[in-house]
């Protein structure tokens, strides 16, 4: 493996991304650790000192307090171009002395854009292949709590609980299941004049397309869609097609799809192609509250509506491997594609200097989350993203191995 060096942990417009990692894992923030690979073990980080061309030196080291955390983490990475040198203090593990390393030391891991030491584990594609296994098993007759000491994480309750109301719902019984989520069905962006939408326009039609599972029944079947971990995605679309960069290098959108995407979101069209055009110059851009009218309101209504869709069972499972369960029908997807009135909206990321335009907004069932930019190392943006976490008001039932079902 490659060792790091200063100036990939300093601040550069083209790779900000290492220097924000590296200063958060010193200062223990955003649930990154203070350990560090090196050549010699392992070395746990207490604060990191910096040089400046001009000769000032600036000690990093974790506050009690988030804010001051955060102003540091602001200055090291608006200081970054200008590092002289960079200097480390800390324990290598299974040792009391303190000493410092240089930059150097380290070894390059995959934060730091390096070679992964092993395969990192998909948790969700685990989930769904555990879940599938365990309501084949539950569909054979199979009980499994105890006796092959699988515990909390087989999910055998939660299994039990979903074959019993999804057979409720049907009014028949459920007989065999069916792995779809390899099916990989495609639900683009679509608009035109005064519409945007996931395709197909239809809330109703998407039950289908978002099931990883199918649980089929004497009469019918129940689309059961699995999600895991705390924050999920309803959409994760391409728009290098649609937000380009010959179009965006101008100023000014043509393109229905671009122009109906940024007004769902209240997003003016000139800030957002500066936040690009402009990358890399030193300019900072602005958070701000932006309102909605009614024409906005309509195009995002319809964009949550087709993205949330209806007419599925959502388990979804959680860290601590329990499950929360709920069905999503059309009167649920009325309240969760609620537009909202003003949206938060974080030109160039939350320090305004970034590759990227955020979005933050809730309605009754979802705080909300999207961002524009590019995923694939470029400048101007490839995908848009629209993450959710869920409110306990969806009414949503949590189910562990010990849970009684009957009293649910």
């Amino acid at each position: 493996m490659a060792n790091l060096s200063n100036k990939e942990v300093s601040n550069r417009p083209e790779k900000p991304q290492s220097a924000e990692t590296f200063i958060k894992k010193i200062l223990k923030e955003d649930g990154l650790g203070p350990d560090f690979k090196t050549d010699d073990g392992l070395f746990c980080s207490d604060y990191v000192t910096v040089t400046y061309n001009d000769n000032s030196t600036k000690k990093y080291e974790r506050q009690s307090l988030k804010k001051v955390n955060e102003e540091m983490i602001a200055e090291y990475i608006a200081r970054g171009p200008f590092t002289k040198s960079i200097d480390i203090t800390g324990k290598f593990f299974g040792s009391n002395k303190q000493q410092s390393l240089k930059v150097s030391k380290f070894v390059k891991t995959g934060e730091f854009g390096g070679q992964e030491g092993g395969k990192k584990v998909n948790l969700g594609i685990v989930f769904e292949n555990d879940f599938y296994a365990r309501l084949e098993e539950a569909l054979e007759g199979k009980r499994l709590l105890n006796e092959r000491n699988q515990g909390i994480d087989s999910y055998s309750t939660a299994v039990s609980y979903i074959l019993k109301k999804t057979s409720e719902m049907k009014k028949s019984p459920a007989i065999s299941v069916e792995d779809t989520g390899g099916r990989n069905t495609s639900r683009p962006i679509q608009a035109s004049a005064g519409s945007l939408y996931i395709a197909p326009n239809d809330h109703t039609k998407h039950g289908a397309l978002l099931s990883d599972i199918d649980v089929h029944h004497k009469r019918g079947k129940s689309h059961l869609s699995l999600k895991y971990g705390a924050t999920l995605t309803f959409m994760n679309a391409g728009v290098s097609k649609i937000l380009t960069e010959s179009e965006m290098k101008t100023g000014v959108i043509s393109n229905v799809q671009g122009k109906n995407i940024l007004a769902a979101f209240g997003i003016d069209e000139q800030l957002f192609c500066d936040v690009f055009n402009k990358y890399g110059s030193g300019a900072k851009f602005p958070t701000v509250t932006a309102q909605l009218d009614n024409k906005q309101k309509a195009l995002c209504r319809n964009l949550l509506s087709t993205g949330v869709g209806s007419g599925y069972w959502m388990v979804h499972g959680q860290p601590n491997q329990s499950v929360n369960f709920y069905y999503m029908d059309s009167q649920k997807n009325r309240v969760a594609s609620t537009p909202p009135t003003e949206v938060e909206i974080n030109y160039g990321g939350s320090r305004g200097v970034g590759k990227r335009v955020d979005v933050q907004f809730s309605n009754p069932y979802f705080d909300f989350k999207l961002n524009i930019r590019n995923k694939q190392s470029g400048l101007y943006p490839s995908h848009i993203m629209l993450d959710y976490t869920t409110k306990d008001a969806i009414g949503k039932t949590n189910i562990t191995n010990n849970t009684n079902i009957t009293n649910l």
